[in-house]
């Protein structure tokens, strides 16, 4: 059986997203980029990082084989 190292980072990188949209992470340092970024980029993220999430998913699965 082959590993595949692909999908756990996409599901890694979702999960992180995912939680910077609902600030649970802090995304910068600085409280005011940091604000700004998720003023702009929030409502997408919260959007993308579930597709991501599930296409990491499917691809550990072997789904897309």
């Amino acid at each position: 059986m082959h590993f595949n190292w692909t999908s756990l980072i996409l599901i890694a990188v979702g999960i992180y997203g995912l939680l910077g949209a609902f600030r649970v992470v802090r995304l910068s340092k600085n409280p005011e980029a940091n604000d700004l970024w998720l003023r702009k980029f929030g409502p997408l993220m919260k959007v993308l990082c579930p597709l991501v999430i599930l296409f990491g998913l499917g691809q550990f699965f072997g789904l897309f084989r």
